[in-house]
């Protein structure tokens, strides 16, 4: 899993993940000449971060981490991204990211293309947007843009399917701008996150479970 010093935590997804024998490694961005051979993966996993895919100021690490998602996805190595991870996982294999007209924060519905993901809601935190290559496979959208494709062994998702109560209340607390932005109280915002686990929490394995053994991606398009 490759995420940002100080907030790498998989929540509902590496539980899963876990629960399936499955045995996780981190990669930090910021430390990528330790990064392990992704050849020695049955999955990636890239998380969400403060960062834009755009920064000038990080652009070396995103570069570098750019490069990984295609040998990856060249590999046929599943490999899911997950906001952030979307966005990069979308500017990797063709498509682009901006920054969005407004910025998605909490517990939103998603619009599916067809049945292969559930609208939610699903918990959102991104100003940025991402347009899909031109060759993936749309899976939802909002108002906003696009919240999913699919394009060879890659699942990009706008959304946080992995989100828990710790994971929220830890963004809220590092990050509160967005959410007196967005007219959000934090411990609101977490009250909801309890509330929802025992919905997204299944929600979130049915989602993991088809897209590594299901029909979600479509693979071979790459």
């Amino acid at each position: 899993m490759l995420a940002n010093r100080g907030d790498n935590d998989p929540g509902l997804v590496g539980a899963h993940l876990v629960e399936h024998g499955h045995e996780l490694t981190l990669a930090i961005r910021e430390e990528s000449e330790s990064w392990p051979d992704v050849r020695n993966f049955d999955l990636v996993v890239h998380l969400g971060s403060e960062w834009s895919v755009y920064a000038e100021d990080v652009r070396d690490p995103i570069r570098r981490e750019r490069d990984l998602a295609c040998r990856t996805v060249d590999a046929g190595i599943p490999v899911l991204g997950i906001c952030f991870g979307a966005q990069l996982l979308a500017a990797a294999l063709g498509g682009s990211v901006a920054r969005g007209p407004r910025t998605e924060l909490g517990w939103l519905p998603i619009e599916p293309c067809d049945d292969a993901l559930e609208p939610g809601p699903w918990f959102q935190w991104h100003g940025d947007v991402f347009e899909p290559p031109s060759d993936a496979r749309v899976l939802a959208v909002s108002d906003v843009g696009c919240q999913a494709f699919a394009l060879g062994s890659a699942l990009a998702l706008q959304f946080h399917p992995e989100v828990t109560p710790d994971i929220v209340g830890r963004w809220a607390a590092t990050d509160p701008v967005p959410l007196e932005q967005a007219g959000l109280d934090a411990a609101t915002l977490v009250a909801i996150t309890s509330a929802e686990q025992a919905r997204v929490r299944p929600a979130t394995a049915r989602l993991v479970d088809e897209f590594l053994y299901g029909d979600v991606p479509t693979r071979g398009t790459r």
